[in-house]
């Protein structure tokens, strides 16, 4: 979700300077077109009180909202209140309690252990067919399931070139299958338990239905730390650092409930997983959110948004499918990805974005993997980038984004939506709501950037209130915007001290509306 640097000592630097080519960088440089506010808009609450957000689904006239603490909340969007959800699964005894385990990170402002985490709670999907045969997936993390010893988080100051040790693992991620009976959710399998070796990169909100291939997609980190120490991204037989289809047609009747997590595709094979059950369509990922597809024409004009046939892309009548697909970056750039065909490499490690990753020391940056870098001069280019360098701007970390194709926004219909955690350059301090055009004939052109000038007044911030933001999407026409956000910076103590419903719960869901 949202790691960020921490210091290295200076006998660390000098033998980073030592090893990799040096890159000096003016961090007050900002873009050669500054991004600029173009558009007014206002959030309007939907639900709050409640826990942080990590993924929004609107089905039909209700919208679903995934909690961090394991909570599946429900709640109407034909009524004006914004508490009178419900709780659709509690997941919270699956999931356990936030913050176990997690070191002090005073690099990123939470230097008290167990004040920061990033697994809970982190997707769901439902099948196309839900409101008559009320099938859906879950995407959570297990925090009790684990090894007695783990690794090491901060194996970056320690080695980048050591292999993860699969034996040893911090958490178990799940995608369980679920469905409504007599209005009750009733569990029936697991799909995946994945091990993952850190607590970060989990992956909010990246599960989702593929209307293109007709079945799940799952986007994985690369399993956490920082610069990928363990090259996760780049091996081909670890599932994390991957986009993965998972083949419903190929998993009839499998339950791996009982099963042995698994972390590589050498260990789906050892327990007998069926060829092309689960298959890598995208690699060299750091920390994806949710995929969003468009059907558009042979000459790149929008058909209709994650409808159709489940034919794949370039299909007989001429249309293809682009999926948009954010990723949060490392210390230099963040991006989000439009591409129409598979077997791809976003890059990372050795690449953010359109940089080569690097580490950050005081106002140098050091390449990290120079000679990774210059292997793999092909890899796949994004649409939308922007920089923490830009320091008017003041960018952390992206959070998702979302294809717009309404009409009620003006000057906004066909362009990606997108968000960032928080910007400690605004007052008050709040996350960052941005817009991009799409060119559909170029998907690896950068497009400009503009920012939205966002109303706070109906939010009801107090003094001493941030508003970071955690999660993006639309409703199933895609002609409505939905943002998660949380009031607080101590966003983990602030939910496990305050119960769903308490006045002092920092979460909200909100809706983004013309001004």
């Amino acid at each position: 979700m949202w790691t960020r640097d921490f210091a290295f000592n200076r006998q660390l630097a000098l033998l980073t300077f030592l090893l990799f080519f040096v890159v000096l960088a003016n961090p007050s440089a900002g873009p050669a077109q500054p991004i600029t506010a173009d558009i007014n808009v206002t959030l309007r609450p939907v639900a709050e009180k409640i826990p942080l957000v990590t993924d929004i689904n609107v089905i039909g006239n209700s919208v679903f909202i995934c909690t961090q603490p394991g909570l599946l909340l429900r709640k109407s969007l034909a009524s004006s209140s914004t508490t009178d959800f419900s709780v659709f699964l509690d997941l919270s005894a699956k999931v356990g309690t936030l913050g176990t385990g997690i070191p002090g990170l005073p690099g990123l402002g939470y230097p008290v252990p167990g004040t920061y985490d990033e697994r809970g709670l982190l997707g769901f999907a439902a099948h196309p067919g839900f409101s008559q045969n009320g099938v859906f997936w879950v995407w959570y993390t297990n925090i009790n399931e684990h090894t007695a010893v783990q690794p090491n988080f901060f194996q970056w100051l320690v080695s980048t070139s050591d292999p993860w040790d699969t034996t040893q693992y911090n958490h178990v991620d799940y995608v369980q299958e679920y469905q409504v009976v007599n209005g009750v959710p009733q569990f029936r399998r697991t799909l995946l338990k994945i091990k993952r070796p850190y607590f970060n990169h989990t992956g909010f909100q990246s599960l989702v239905w593929s209307p293109e291939l007709n079945t799940l997609v799952l986007g994985l980190g690369d399993g956490g730390s920082e610069y990928d120490p363990n090259n996760i991204a780049q091996d081909n037989d670890q599932l994390s650092g991957k986009l993965l289809k998972i083949d419903l047609s190929k998993l009839i009747g499998r339950d791996f409930t009982g099963s042995a997590p698994v972390a590589t595709f050498t260990d789906l094979a050892s327990q007998q997983v069926p060829a092309g059950a689960i298959t890598s369509l995208v690699k060299g990922m750091r920390n994806p959110s949710k995929v969003h597809y468009e059907l558009v024409n042979g000459d790149g004009q929008g058909n209709n948004n994650g409808q159709g046939n489940g034919n794949s892309q370039g299909n007989a009548n001429g249309l293809r499918w682009i999926k948009y697909l954010a990723n949060t970056g490392q210390d230099t750039i963040e991006f989000i990805h439009g591409f129409d065909r598979y077997g791809i490499n976003f890059g990372f490690r050795p690449w953010e974005g359109i940089f080569p990753t690097s580490f950050e020391i005081d106002d140098t940056r050091v390449i990290a993997y120079g000679l990774e870098a210059s292997r793999l001069p092909n890899f796949y280019r994004p649409l939308v980038e922007y920089t923490h360098l830009d320091e008017e701007l003041g960018p952390n970390a992206n959070t998702g984004s979302a294809l717009y194709l309404g009409n009620g926004i003006p000057n906004l219909k066909g362009q990606l939506v997108f968000t960032d955690w928080i910007s400690f350059a605004r007052t008050p301090m709040q996350g960052l709501l941005m817009h991009a055009p799409v060119n559909r004939d170029n998907l690896q052109e950068a497009q400009p950037i503009k920012l939205f000038n966002v109303d706070l007044s109906q939010v009801g911030l107090q003094p001493g209130d941030v508003l970071f933001y955690t999660s993006i999407n639309t409703n199933g026409s895609a002609d409505r915007i939905f943002i998660g956000g949380f009031k607080n910076l101590q966003f983990i103590t602030n939910q496990l001290n305050n119960p769903l419903g308490s006045n002092n719960l920092a979460g909200g869901l909100y809706e983004v509306v013309p001004k």
